[in-house]
């Protein structure tokens, strides 16, 4: 099983982490834990229109950011729940295929301010998703299994990664491919962009993780060795 992105920090002092059926929230000053979500017991979500129950989903990526948790499964499933209100706000399939993980889960500000929920599927698709009313705003396709997608901070890039040993800088609005960085060797599974939105970071199973300036995308920047094997999650500190 190919799990990433798990264990996830919105604070020096609040951690939310996975626990058999649950997402836990984890607070160093409080010294405690409590649960958040419990995904065992049927979902049933607060918004009816667009959102179908769910029952025991085993849980494959999650997100928290904005006050906003994601979390994807291992059969297509997408969770959205706001971490200062009760219940899920909006839960569904985003597909059927029978290989359907969502890899990867992401929330987002577009360059308008409006905050996206983005899932990434071993369908080789991309679906953005408005995260108040929780609709359908965009899809896009590529042609191989999508492992790791990420926005640049001012929301205008999209960083592609998946069952290819290149990486891709695309629009984030309309999906074009304006860039495409080559020096993996083997299949990608993590990326991050570093404040600036000027340089990204992508992990590999290669063990290597890359540093990339987008504007200069010809060849990396740096290239970080890593020691234990595949590289399933990166991130930058908030000053870089």
């Amino acid at each position: 099983m190919q799990l990433r992105n798990l264990l996830w920090a919105t604070s020096k002092h609040d951690v939310y982490l996975m626990q058999n059926y649950s997402v836990m929230h984890w607070s160093s000053l409080l010294r405690k834990g409590k649960e958040v979500l419990n995904v065992a017991k049927p979902i049933v979500p607060n918004l009816k229109r667009q959102s179908q129950q769910l029952s025991r989903v085993q849980i494959s990526t999650m997100a928290v950011k904005e006050n906003l948790m994601v979390a994807g499964g291992f059969q297509g499933e997408l969770i959205c729940k706001y971490i200062n209100q009760p219940g899920v706000a909006f839960s569904t399939k985003v597909t059927t295929d029978d290989n359907a993980i969502t890899n990867a889960v992401d929330v987002y500000l577009n360059p308008s301010g409006a905050m996206r929920v983005m899932a990434a599927n071993n369908d080789a698709q991309i679906r953005v998703f408005d995260a108040e009313t929780f609709s359908t705003l965009n899809r896009f396709s590529f042609d191989w299994s999508v492992n790791n997608t990420s926005v640049s901070p001012n929301g205008k890039l999209l960083a592609v990664l998946g069952d290819n040993t290149d990486c891709l800088i695309a629009d984030a609005q309309s999906s074009k491919v304006t860039g495409t960085l080559e020096g993996h060797l083997d299949y990608s599974f993590a990326s991050a962009w570093h404040p600036d939105g000027n340089i990204l970071a992508t992990g590999n199973q290669d063990t290597i993780c890359r540093l990339w300036d987008v504007r200069k995308p010809s060849q990396s920047l740096a290239v970080l060795k890593g020691r234990m094997g595949a590289i399933r999650a990166l991130k930058f500190t908030s000053d870089g």
